[in-house]
């Protein structure tokens, strides 16, 4: 956790996306008559760190940008790897090829909803969520990109369908409830965080935003006890000092946003 007093934003986590780290790496310049790497080869790399990864499937695009398969997992390694921007650009190139490919669109969507371009992410998500009927992580994701435009409402049924497919799934509950949350209904809010922090490999920081919840109902003594199990202290009441804050003057809610006052 930061060492200061921690924007409500940065504290209550939607939970839909793949890790990012923060790696850089050339897209490498193969010549045109390399061959394809093998099968053994390609599965082998899956074990390798992740830039490995991105320079390996970046030699595979480069040699041949017509395999599906080289385009999916050079476009996925660059998202997972924080090449966010790049990952969009290969996507959307590769489905110029493969029109509608199911993965590539979710690599698409997911790619600019971390690149924080939520309105674009909207179209390729939700084609994703359309084609494939009981895959819950595609409507939690779809759920998430409504969230960050603020149709709350659209983005609760979406978590809900998740739910409906994989029912209790602590990563959708947390979404949900942060979705709660930022419409304003912290006892709803509440009640799905429970669930959350119930259920069988909850996030970490489903227990964060239950306590925020709580602490933007004026229990501020309960919300620094469920702090207190997940940070210092001192931290988790300088914390509940901050949401304190929001709490009496309702003009700060927009901070819980991320909004620019």
């Amino acid at each position: 956790m930061m060492n200061a007093p921690v924007r409500v934003a940065a504290l209550a986590a939607l939970s839909a996306l793949g890790a990012c780290a923060s790696l850089r790496a050339d897209d490498a310049s193969p010549t045109a008559t390399a061959p394809h790497a093998n099968a053994a080869a390609r599965a082998a790399i899956a074990r390798e760190d992740v830039l490995s990864q991105m320079t390996f499937w970046a030699a595979e695009y480069g040699a041949h940008p017509d395999d599906l398969e080289a385009a999916q997992r050079f476009a996925e390694v660059l998202r997972r790897g924080g090449r966010h921007d790049r990952a969009v650009q290969v996507a959307a190139e590769a489905l110029q090829r493969h029109q509608n490919d199911v993965e590539l669109m979710r690599t698409l969507g997911l790619a600019l909803l971390q690149a924080d371009r939520a309105t674009e992410a909207l179209r390729p998500l939700a084609m994703v969520a359309q084609a494939l009927p009981q895959d819950w992580r595609a409507r939690s994701s779809l759920g998430v990109a409504l969230d960050k435009v603020q149709r709350y409402a659209d983005a609760q049924r979406a978590y809900q369908e998740a739910l409906a497919i994989q029912a209790d799934e602590p990563n959708v509950l947390n979404n949900l409830g942060m979705s709660y949350l930022l419409s304003g209904d912290a006892a709803g809010a509440e009640r799905v965080f429970r669930q959350a922090v119930a259920a069988q490999g909850a996030p970490p920081e489903a227990r964060t935003n239950l306590a925020v919840a709580v602490a933007l109902q004026g229990r501020f003594e309960e919300a620094e006890q469920l702090a207190r199990a997940d940070m210092p202290p001192n931290l988790a009441m300088q914390n509940v000092a901050y949401l304190r804050g929001l709490f009496v003057d309702p003009r700060r809610w927009g901070d819980l946003r991320g909004e620019q006052n």
